[in-house]
C-alpha cells in the first residue's frame, strides 16, 4: 500500500511538472496569436486586455503585402532546397564516416563538428566573395549553399551516430547475398535510420527557415527571406505590434507544420526499425 502511494505521488509530480512545462512553452505562442487578432490601439496596452473584439485586419494587411509574401515564398523554397541537399550529402557522408576504419575519416568527423561550432561571422566575407564571383548572389542556390555551412555538419554528425548503431553483421550478410554498398545503404540502412532522417529534417528546416545573418548579406531584392523582412515592420515611426504579431504567426506556422509531419514519420521509423 505504501509503495503504491509513493508511485502515485511520483506520477502526480511528473504529470504536474509536464503540465507546467507545456503551459510555459505554449504561453508565448498564445500571447503572439492574441496580439495578432487585437486592434492596433490595444495591441500592447498595459495592463493587457483579455476581453476585446477580435479582428483579422492585421492578417489581411500582412497577406496583401506583396513584398512580405514574396519573401515568405523565398523562405519556403530555400528551406526545402537546403533540407533536401543537406539530407542527400549528409546521409552519404555520415555513412562513410561511420563505416570507414581509416584515421582520415575520424579526422574529417572532428573537422566537420569544428566547422559547425565556429562562429558564422568567420565565413561571411569569403562566402560573399565566392558567391559574387560565381554570380550566385541573390539566388536560391547561393542561399542554399550558404546555409549548408550550418545544416550539413549537423546532419553528417547525427547520421554517422545513427549508422554506427546498426550492426555491421547485417551489412555483411547483404554483401554476401550480392548487394553492393549503395544497395546496402538504400535497402538495409535507410529504413533503419528513418528516425535519424526525420530528426535531421526537422532541425535542418528550422535552422534554414530561421537563418537571419547569412540571409541579410547574401540575399537581395529577389530572394529576401521572411526573417529579414520582419525587421521592416520596425520603423522610426514606431512598431506596428498587431501586424508584427501576425507576421510572427505566419513565420511560426511552417515550423509547426513540418515538425508535426515529420513527428509522424519519426514514430513510423522507430516502429519499422523495431519490427525489422
Amino acid at each position: 500500500m505504501e509503495l503504491r502511494r509513493k508511485r502515485g505521488a511520483g506520477l502526480f509530480t511528473v504529470n504536474a511538472a509536464t503540465f507546467v512545462i507545456v503551459i510555459a512553452s505554449l504561453l508565448p505562442l498564445v500571447w503572439l496569436f492574441m496580439t495578432s487578432i487585437k486592434p492596433q490601439v490595444i495591441a500592447f496596452s498595459m495592463p493587457p486586455k483579455w476581453i476585446f473584439t477580435p479582428t483579422l485586419q492585421n492578417f489581411v494587411s500582412v497577406f496583401t503585402d506583396e513584398s512580405f509574401m514574396r519573401s515568405y515564398y523565398n523562405s519556403v523554397i530555400v528551406s526545402i532546397m537546403t533540407t533536401v541537399i543537406s539530407l542527400y550529402f549528409g546521409v552519404l557522408a555520415g555513412y562513410a564516416i561511420a563505416r570507414s576504419k581509416s584515421t582520415t575519416s575520424k579526422v574529417m568527423g572532428i573537422w566537420i563538428i569544428l566547422v559547425r561550432m565556429a562562429s558564422p561571422v568567420m565565413f561571411i566575407l569569403p562566402l560573399y566573395i565566392m558567391l559574387r564571383q560565381s554570380n550566385l548572389l541573390d539566388t536560391y542556390l547561393g542561399l542554399s549553399l550558404t546555409y549548408l555551412l550550418i545544416t550539413l555538419p549537423f546532419v553528417t554528425w547525427m547520421m554517422s551516430s545513427f549508422f554506427k548503431d546498426i550492426p555491421e553483421e547485417i551489412e555483411e550478410a547483404a554483401l554476401l547475398d550480392g548487394c553492393n554498398r549503395l544497395q546496402v545503404l538504400a535497402r538495409i540502412n535507410l529504413p533503419l535510420v528513418l528516425p535519424g532522417i526525420a530528426t535531421c529534417s526537422i532541425f535542418t528546416f528550422i535552422n534554414a527557415w530561421n537563418e537571419f545573418l547569412y540571409a541579410l548579406i547574401i540575399s537581395g531584392r529577389e530572394t529576401r527571406t521572411a526573417p529579414v523582412m520582419v525587421q521592416g515592420f520596425i520603423t522610426f515611426e514606431g512598431i506596428n505590434w498587431g501586424e508584427l504579431a501576425a507576421v510572427g504567426v505566419f513565420v511560426t506556422l511552417p515550423v509547426l507544420i513540418v515538425s508535426f509531419i515529420f513527428q509522424k514519420g519519426l514514430i513510423k521509423g522507430l516502429t519499422g526499425g523495431a519490427v525489422k
